[in-house]
């Protein structure tokens, strides 16, 4: 899979980053999360479990467990506002 956003590793990730986790290898192995498709995923929250895991809550009651230096693309920072266009 190509990406054109940047990377970002597991450990660095921080609540309200957007991520795609599109045909991920531990998020969406088979690529048949058809939400991941359709949407970034929202980070919740960042845990440390072992050494060798970082477990990431999503919004929406997700939560994947990630080697820590696993590396997503990021597609920006939830700010948690509404951006109303202006026409």
């Amino acid at each position: 899979m190509t990406h054109t956003l940047p990377l970002v590793a597991i450990r660095d990730l921080k609540p309200g980053d957007l991520i795609d986790l599109a045909g991920d290898a531990w998020a969406d192995p088979n690529g048949d999360i058809i939400s991941y498709e359709c949407e970034y995923a929202t980070v919740a929250a960042v845990e440390i479990e072992t050494p060798d895991c970082t477990c990431v809550h999503f919004e929406g009651d997700a939560s994947v467990g990630f080697p820590p230096n696993h590396m997503v693309p990021i597609g920006g920072h939830d700010t948690g506002y509404d951006i109303e266009e202006s026409v």
